[in-house]
């Protein structure tokens, strides 16, 4: 538990001051008339070379760390693993790492470093938000969920960096990246339809109250998900492209206990809370940040993603997961939401979305000290170093 909180925490501080520090050389640099930093600046390098340790040294922290362990120990020593439909991106780096005998801590760094650079290069342009980020990463849900989920960590992280080619109207280079996305996870066939979401025509004085009545009814109609039954039945061929066959069979087969999960607490209230307060601030936010075109594009895939997240929110983790594509860029609205609400001195609203946001990781951690379910504790941090 100690080392838990002393690598989260710490990590997330020592990351957060770095990002701060970067962000004030800039701005100096750039009142004075000078262009800004590079995405090579010392401060990012040393934030990302942090990430990466902390990543790559871990030893059972997040739920899949087990099976991706497993399977590439077992490349390493019999040539293969059991499961045989991994996509081709992931296999082919799974197939070479392990052939040329690197440990599995460089593996696990390996995909750290997608995740980190990927990311980082998303806020090259934002670098005032990359305390809140190495905050909300680190404190929040999201380092404990990309360590699980290596292949949908980097297709999240990439999207960010996708949305910009949706604003600019890059439609064949988006369709390219998505192209090779899937080449490590199936799902991001999905991105071939998110690319008209920012399309969308709707009516600019409307926009808030449009987005809270979207969130809201897919709250509502989330909190009754027997509908979903309705759907089972005529998902099957989608359900095998994206590469959750089993699932689906599992589904039809009637299994509700499996199929539907009662899912009310602070881990989904919290996020829920926070999408709100980020429509509700969203038209002052846009002020502040009117340079930034891309910030429309993300605010709406945020909104989409709280919705999504909401509708099925009590059926299972594999329905909800096609929504979380879109889960950075609500990392990136957060981060927004926190540096408005700081400039701008309104601390009560700044102390209930920090809290929103920073709780998840020390919840967690009492959760699975005080109260584990098993021996095997993945939200806790272990390191194979000792």
């Amino acid at each position: 538990m100690i080392l838990s909180l002393v690598v989260y925490t710490g990590t997330g501080a020592i990351m957060a001051w770095l990002g701060w520090h970067v962000g004030h050389r800039e701005q100096r640099l750039m009142a004075g008339g000078a262009g800004e930093l590079p995405f090579t600046s010392w401060e990012i390098l040393a934030a990302m070379f942090i990430y990466v340790q902390v990543a790559s040294f871990r030893w059972l922290t997040s739920w899949d760390y087990n099976m991706y362990y497993s399977y590439y120990v077992s490349m390493q020593s019999i040539g293969q693993y059991s499961r045989v439909n991994f996509e081709p991106g992931f296999a082919l780096v799974t197939k070479v790492m392990a052939r040329a005998g690197c440990h599995f801590a460089l593996y696990f760094a390996l995909w750290a470093i997608m995740q980190v650079v990927l990311l980082y290069y998303a806020f090259r342009h934002r670098k005032v938000l990359l305390p809140w980020l190495a905050l909300c990463v680190f404190l929040g849900p999201y380092f404990i969920f990309w360590m699980g989920f290596v292949r949908q960590s980097v297709v999240e992280a990439l999207f960010v960096l996708m949305v910009e080619l949706i604003v600019r109207r890059k439609f064949w280079y988006y369709l390219l990246l998505s192209v090779v996305a899937v080449c490590f996870h199936k799902m991001c066939v999905l991105f071939v339809p998110l690319y008209f979401v920012p399309l969308i025509k709707v009516p600019g004085g409307y926009r808030r109250w449009i987005a809270f009545a979207l969130v809201g009814l897919c709250f509502v109609l989330g909190s009754f998900p027997q509908w979903i039954q309705w759907l089972f039945d005529r998902i099957g061929s989608i359900a095998q492209v994206l590469g959750y066959g089993h699932y689906y069979r599992l589904f039809v087969n009637n299994n509700l206990e499996y199929a539907f999960r009662n899912v009310m607490g602070p881990a989904r209230l919290c996020p829920l809370l926070t999408c709100l307060m980020i429509i509700w601030y969203y038209p002052s936010i846009r002020q502040q940040f009117a340079r930034d075109r891309y910030l429309p594009a993300l605010f709406r895939f945020s909104v989409f993603y709280m919705a999504y997240i909401n509708l099925l929110a009590n059926t299972t983790q594999y329905l909800t997961r096609p929504g979380e594509l879109m889960r950075s860029c609500f990392l990136v609205m957060v981060c927004f939401l926190l540096h408005h609400l700081w400039q701008r001195r309104l601390w009560l609203p700044f102390a209930a979305a920090a809290f929103f946001n920073f709780y998840y990781v020390y919840y967690e951690i009492a959760k699975a000290y005080f109260a584990p379910g098993s021996i095997y504790v993945p939200e806790l941090y272990h390191t194979f170093l000792f």
